[in-house]
């Protein structure tokens, strides 16, 4: 049941408020998903916040500097758990502001900065030369629809990690499959727009086809990991460790429902 008046929440990983115009704000301290979905749960239990879909904007200001990646897909789906509707987001550097376009959030400064993202479409009739005319052209990947379509229809050669992923280790695969021929460390985080194959235990984070791949898959010889994720639809360790499959050989994908479907892999 959700209160009248908004009250202001704060935690560690995130803060919810309501900017003046008035737009629920969420403020990202935290990218870590299996940290976020706990810290949801602990402060609002099972509950959705609102009692009908709230329109939000995601502040990325406090990780701007982190450097960390962020999944988008799967941090949707869970905010959408809870009656808040993502429409667009604010600061963050600029692999997070690519990310976020990849996802379909447009990108917001409260500064004069949006500038120069509507400069080319300006500057382009304008310019009649040829070489002034070819720089919009890689503004053109940053749209929104090609991008999501791209890494499901052609990867890149797979990207081959042979050594043990620790905790705190984030990897990204992009535009292509991931093989780690080791272990994947509680704590890690091992992300791909294609697939990935684990040739040892994921105790970690595996976050499959994140831009728009729903036929990725994920593959490891144990299963016991934190959180597992293929195009944002994701289950955390909490519900993963009561399946028959833990602990053992698996391969995970998306069923014709949109739902996971983890299967013991002989």
């Amino acid at each position: 049941m959700s209160p009248s008046p908004f009250i202001p929440i704060e935690h560690e990983t995130f803060s919810l408020h309501r900017n003046p115009t008035p737009v629920t704000c969420l403020v990202l301290r935290e990218t870590h998903l299996l940290k976020l979905t706990r810290a949801f749960k602990d402060t609002f239990g099972g509950q959705g916040i609102f009692s009908k879909p709230e329109p939000i904007l995601i502040d990325l200001s406090g990780i701007e500097n982190s450097g960390k990646w962020v999944d988008f897909p799967a941090l949707i789906s869970l905010l959408r758990n809870y009656q808040l509707e993502p429409i667009a987001v604010l600061g963050g550097n600029a692999k997070q502001r690519e990310q976020a376009t990849q996802a379909r959030l447009p990108h917001i400064e409260g500064r004069p900065a949006p500038e120069p993202k509507a400069a080319p479409p300006v500057e382009t009739p304008k310019e009649p030369a040829p070489p002034e005319s070819e720089p919009p052209k890689p503004a053109a990947k940053e749209v929104p629809a090609p991008e999501a379509e791209h890494p499901a229809h052609a990867l890149n050669t797979p990207t081959v990690i042979r050594h043990p992923v620790r905790s705190g280790a984030e990897i990204y695969a992009k535009q292509a499959d991931l093989i780690i021929i080791n272990m994947v460390s509680a704590g890690a985080r091992v992300v791909a727009d294609g697939s990935i194959y684990v040739h040892g235990a994921l105790k970690g984070t595996a976050a499959a086809g994140v831009n728009g791949m729903p036929q990725a898959r994920i593959f490891c010889e144990i299963f016991e990991p934190e959180i597992i994720a293929i195009n944002g639809i994701y289950l955390d360790g909490e519900q993963l460790a009561k399946h028959p499959a833990w602990g053992k050989r698996v391969l995970i994908e998306l069923d014709q429902k949109g739902q996971l479907d983890i299967r013991v892999f002989p």
